[in-house]
This record gives structure tokens, C-alpha cells and sequence, in this order.
């Protein structure tokens, strides 16, 4: 089978091109004063793709909703966005405003992004229509508000949220929770320096600070949730969680995503054997807005295929992948918080999931190896996994992780198809990566439901290496050996040079930290005749209509005749103080 691969090796931050783009937009009123300033910024490039951030700054009168045109020269398409709905037709594109940014008040500004294909030459817009104008350069019956400069955005994705957090947080970021709430395992871990919860280092934010970013989880105990890598006091935390939940057109159902719940399910009522706690840094966030599912879609292509769009589903998703330390060795399960919905076109049916559970992805107590030295391997075995009893999958890959397999390969020079070149290419250290399959099913009386996702990290900071404690390398030393490095060994070499000493693996220069992912939500499926809420255990299993000891609620709404193939996005996280462990 050929496998999906998205290739998407960043060129270097240097090469990120702005261009700002001045002038007028009419409004409806002819009194109204008008006028806006548009920052189009490519944060991000690589072989075939790009990521762009659009800020746009009101110079006008206040406006209530917006839509921002421009036309591409070069035949690029937008792939998939947020902070906006985006509509493409040709050279044609087309941003209206979320639900929670239409109003943009004189001197204001509001920001989205997107990724992108191009090919042969990516050059930027050089015009822009707000609300059906072409900006101009200049307010028309200015008022006395001056107009606001800003700065492109300097990381990628943008994240404009909504003004306020939803009820029952009202201290989200801000302040503790309250003394005399039950607090989950996965809470205490963070209200202490703990090296499985938060441990930072000299200059990060202190372990208070970080336990303010807090929600209520579906048993009504205190769970951490998503924070920013920069808390507003100024400090850092050292690692993210992905995107900003409150950008997803979901979050006003689905809220904060409670990390670990489903381990504390499994806390309260299964054995100690059978209990499963992921370290902090691990959890993940996805925001996907308004994807586009393509008819005959399904996944191998680099870019969705050409065709009729027969679906637009909406993805808030929290899933557990660490890449920096020996977890995934062995341990086959992981938490997976699902809230999809997705409408069919032309006033199609809606199908929509929120799933809760302990995924496994692939057999428990090994793995497979990655791309490198090849798909296809044979399964290593490397120690019982944690829970012992930790159920298998067996219809998808798993996890395939680098191992030292791949660094023979590399010293010996070989090669391997990559679906974006038109000859083999030599493997280098730069393909060290993490692909993680899974295929759940969950049935019962009237159900089926259906989802097969990947996770992919680009650059994780750990390989196998049953030679070194812990049967872990290091992926950023083997930049200073005598092997091909590729791209992301030349950015630490880089460093090595300026500054005279090696790039640690924890260093937040290293390019080895987890932060380029690209998560699929993959085929997706739900035919449910019964009722809408149903009841699993921690693993999806024995689906019930009415809840039982150790259950997870569960939502499913559909009546699909087959899978859809949803896409995901990739994005590099990667911002200040980020490093590993992330």
C-alpha cells in the first residue's frame, strides 16, 4: 500500500517573506469612514506547502463583519485555515470572519492563517479587498482615530479567541482552583514540581502560575488544560499544547479539554495494574475549521485529489503523543479526546462524534520501525508495556518510530522513494520521525463508528537505541557525527558554530522537539440508529445505552452509508522557550 506522507521539511525561519499591502475599503454607508491595512506574512515554507499569516488593521469606521478577497499569480491553494472561513475558486480566494472576530473596532486588528500548496514560485498578493473595496492606501472621511501599525505575526498559528472563558473557568490563566475542589492525578501533577507533571527550569514560569490553567472535567474534578507557551506575566513555560482551543468553531460545545481524564477513570475503578498516567507535556491540541472532504478521497495523496466536495466537518481534538522520551517504546495507549462534526454539502446530513478514550495504536511492548530504514519491518519487542493489560490494534501500522536500524542506513548512504521528488533520495538523520496509526471501532445496538487517524511528528527528539540507558538516543548527536544531518542538523550546526558548543537535546535551539506535526483525523464514520449518548469503557468497548461502573459518556449522531476521509492539518509549534521535553 502506499502510505500518506507529508514531507514537509522547513527551509529555515530566515526565508519567512512579508508583504504589506495598504488602502481603502467602502462600507455600505457612504458617510462611513473606511480604510484598512492588510500584513500578509509566509511564516513557514517547505518543498510544496507554506503556512501564511493575514493580519488586518481597521483604519475606518468600526465594521461588524468582514470578508478580505485577494487573487494568487502562481496557481497556490489554500488547504486549510483558522480564525477564518476560506473559500478558493481559481486564482480566487476569498476570507469572511469566525464567529467570535467580525467586529473589528477603528485602529483594531485581526489576524488568521492558513496552510497552502504551491508550485514553481510562491510570490504574495499585491492587493486587497475588504468588504468588497480595493484598499487604496488611505482612509476616505477619516476620523480622528489614528491608524495602528502591526507587525507580522512572528509564530505560527495565529491565535485570536474569543473575549471570554466559558462557565465554570472563570479564573482560566488567572487563579487557582478553588481549595476544596477534588483535584484528578493528573492535576496533582502539576500543583507540585514534578518531572512526569511540571518541572521548569530557572527563568520558566513557576509551578503556580502554571497550575492556574485549570477546567472542571466531565466528573467535576480540576484537570489541567491547553495553555500558551507565554503566560501575559512575561514568563515562559517551556513547552505547548498545540492550538488555542477557543479558535475552533467546536469549542462553545465542547470547552477546555481536561488532560487525563480517561486515566482517571481508570484510577477510580480498575486495578493497579491496569492504570495508565501520561506525563504533561504530551497532551496536543488540533483545530480544524470548516475542512473540505473530498469525494474519493483517501489519504494517500499528498494534497486532497481534485473533486466534489460532499462534506465540511469541523475537528477540536486533544490526543497524547510524547516524542521525547522511552513511553512509546512500549506503550501502545494513549488519550484521545474527539469532538468532530461534519455537514454534508447541499444541506446534507450532519455527523458528529465526541469520543473520550484510551486509543490504542498498534500491539503494546514494541513497536515498528519508521520510514527510515522502511515501512514494513518487523515488529520489535522491547519490554511489557504499562497497563499490562493494555488492549492491541491490530488492522492499522501502529507507532513507528526510528530506531538504530535507520542510522546504519544513513551510514551506509542509502536511498528511498519520496513521493515529492522524481528520484530516490539519500535518507539523513532529518528523517528520524514518528508516524502513529490507529483504527478505532465502537459498536453496539444501532452503532458503528468508525476512525482511523495519524499522528506525525517530524521532528521528535528521541530515537530507539537499545545500546544507551533507557534504550534512548538522542536524535540532535547524531548531527555531530560523521552522517548525513540534512536540514534540521544543519540549523544545529549552525548554532554550534556561533556559539562554539553542541546543541543539548533539551536546548530550545535544538530543531529536534516535537513541534512539527501533522495530525489526520482520517476515515470517519458514524451509522448510530439508537440514542445520541451512549456509555464505554476507558478502551471504547461494551457500548452501552445506560452507564455502568468505570464508563465514559460518549455522543454519536449520523447515519453515514461509508467512511468520508477527513484531513487534518500540519503546523510547526515551535515558538520561543520551546524545547524538549514537548
Amino acid at each position: 500500500m502506499r502510505l500518506p506522507r507529508h514531507r514537509s521539511r522547513l527551509w529555515s525561519a530566515a526565508i519567512a517573506a512579508a508583504v504589506v499591502v495598504t488602502g481603502t475599503a467602502a462600507v455600505t454607508a457612504a458617510y462611513a469612514a473606511t480604510g484598512c491595512r492588510v500584513t500578509y506574512s509566509v511564516a513557514s515554507q517547505w518543498n510544496t506547502g507554506f503556512t501564511a499569516n493575514v493580519a488586518i488593521t481597521n483604519l475606518g469606521d468600526p465594521v461588524d463583519s468582514w470578508t478580505l478577497a485577494w487573487s494568487y499569480a502562481n496557481g497556490q491553494q489554500v488547504t486549510q485555515a483558522w480564525n477564518a472561513t476560506v473559500s478558493q475558486s481559481g486564482g480566487q480566494v476569498t476570507a469572511r470572519n469566525a464567529s467570535y472576530n467580525g467586529s473589528i473596532a477603528t485602529g483594531a486588528t485581526t489576524s488568521f492563517g492558513f496552510n497552502g500548496a504551491w508550485n514553481g514560485s510562491n510570490t504574495a498578493p499585491t492587493s486587497f479587498a475588504l468588504n468588497g473595496t480595493t484598499c487604496t492606501g488611505s482612509p476616505t472621511n477619516p476620523t480622528t482615530a489614528p491608524p495602528v501599525t502591526t507587525a507580522p505575526p512572528t509564530t505560527a498559528p495565529p491565535t485570536t479567541a474569543p473575549p471570554t472563558s466559558p462557565p465554570g473557568d472563570p479564573t482560566w490563566g488567572t487563579g487557582l482552583p478553588p481549595a476544596s475542589a477534588p483535584k484528578s492525578r493528573a492535576y496533582e501533577l502539576i500543583a507540585t514540581a514534578n518531572e512526569k507533571g511540571y518541572l521548569p527550569r530557572a527563568g520558566e514560569c513557576s509551578v503556580e502560575i502554571h497550575a492556574r490553567y485549570w477546567t472542571w472535567g466531565p466528573d467535576g474534578k480540576v484537570y489541567p488544560t491547553w495553555h500558551p507557551t507565554r503566560d501575559p506575566s512575561g514568563c515562559y513555560f517551556g513547552h505547548e499544547h498545540g492550538d488555542d482551543p477557543r479558535t475552533s468553531d467546536l469549542y462553545s460545545t465542547a470547552g477546555w479539554p481536561a488532560f487525563g481524564y480517561t486515566s482517571e477513570v481508570m484510577l477510580d475503578t480498575m486495578p493497579d495494574h491496569s492504570h495508565r498516567h501520561e506525563d504533561h507535556v504530551g497532551h496536543k491540541v488540533l483545530v480544524v475549521n470548516n475542512s473540505n472532504v473530498i469525494e474519493g478521497d483517501n489519504g494517500t495523496s499528498f494534497f486532497p485529489p481534485q473533486g466534489t466536495v460532499i462534506a465540511v466537518c469541523d475537528v477540536l481534538l486533544k490526543f497524547h503523543q510524547g516524542t521525547h522520551s522511552p513511553d512509546a517504546f512500549t506503550n501502545n495507549v494513549h488519550e484521545l479526546l474527539l469532538n468532530q462534526r461534519c455537514v454534508g454539502s447541499n444541506g446534507g446530513p450532519v455527523t458528529e462524534a465526541r469520543y473520550n478514550a484510551m486509543i490504542p495504536l498498534g500491539r503494546p511492548g514494541g513497536f515498528s520501525p519508521s520510514e527510515c530504514p522502511g515501512f514494513g519491518r518487523p515488529f520489535i519487542s522491547v519490554a511489557p508495556a504499562v497497563p499490562a493489560d493494555s488492549p492491541s490494534d491490530t488492522r492499522s501500522l501502529g507507532r513507528l518510530i526510528a530506531e538504530t536500524s535507520c542510522v546504519q542506513a544513513i551510514r551506509e548512504g542509502r536511498t528511498h522513494y519520496d513521493p515529492l521528488y522524481p528520484n530516490p533520495v539519500p535518507f539523513t538523520v532529518s528523517d528520524m520521525d514518528d508516524f502513529w496509526f490507529s483504527d478505532v471501532q465502537v459498536s453496539g445496538p444501532g452503532l458503528s463508528f468508525h476512525l482511523a487517524p495519524l499522528f506525525y511528528v517530524v521532528n521528535p527528539s528521541r530515537y530507539y537505541d537499545p545500546a544507551r540507558p533507557n534504550n534512548m538516543g538522542r536524535i540532535v548527536d547524531l548531527c555531530y557525527t560523521d552522517l548525513a544531518g540534512g536540514d534540521y542538523c544543519d540549523e544545529a550546526r549552525r548554532v554550534t558554530q556561533q556559539t562554539g558548543q553542541q546543541v543539548a537535546w533539551d536546548d530550545p535551539r535544538s530543531p529536534f522537539k516535537g513541534t512539527l506535526r501533522e495530525f489526520r483525523p482520517g476515515a470517519f464514520m458514524v451509522r448510530n440508529t439508537g440514542p445520541s449518548t451512549v456509555y464505554t469503557d476507558v478502551y471504547g468497548r461494551s457500548a452501552s445505552t445506560s452507564p455502568f461502573p468505570g464508563s465514559i459518556q460518549q455522543y454519536f449522531t449520523g447515519n453515514q452509508s461509508s467512511d468520508m476521509y477527513v484531513r487534518g492539518s500540519i503546523k510547526d509549534y515551535a515558538a520561543t522557550g520551546v524545547h524538549a521535553p514537548n
